[in-house]
């Protein structure tokens, strides 16, 4: 099955390949998964080619990422070109990854995390 949209707002489309152009979707599930200019919550596939669009989340084994913004990023083969995400889980990545939280920051929040609890566990004993 194919299905091909541009410029549409759909809830959900699932297929063998599925490409997108210019539209906003909730949900994707396909083999193949071709984006172009798309805003979507939830994309799965085995290969996912996403280009200028935005996701919420993506899961797939191959992922091909172009200027994109992701929140979340799981898949065995990452390849990112000018693309940004929160999260990222995968075997192997190819590209410079920009993520919004490096290992510093992430470092910094769990050492202010902690000592946040340990403050909040102090005035509770009083």
């Amino acid at each position: 099955m194919r299905d091909d949209s541009r410029g549409n707002v759909v809830s959900a489309v699932t297929g063998d390949r599925i490409e997108l152009d210019q539209s906003a979707v909730g949900s994707v599930d396909g083999e193949r998964v071709e984006l172009r200019q798309t805003a979507a919550q939830n994309v799965r596939g085995d290969s996912l080619d996403v280009a200028e669009s935005a996701v919420l989340s993506l899961h797939g084994t191959d992922v091909q990422m172009r200027d994109c913004g992701a929140g979340v990023v799981v898949a065995e083969h990452v390849t990112m070109r000018e693309s940004g995400t929160l999260l990222l889980v995968a075997r192997s990545v190819d590209g410079q990854v920009r993520g919004a939280i490096t290992p510093a920051a992430a470092l910094a929040f769990g050492a202010g995390l902690a000592i946040g609890i340990g403050i909040v566990r102090r005035f509770r004993r009083r």
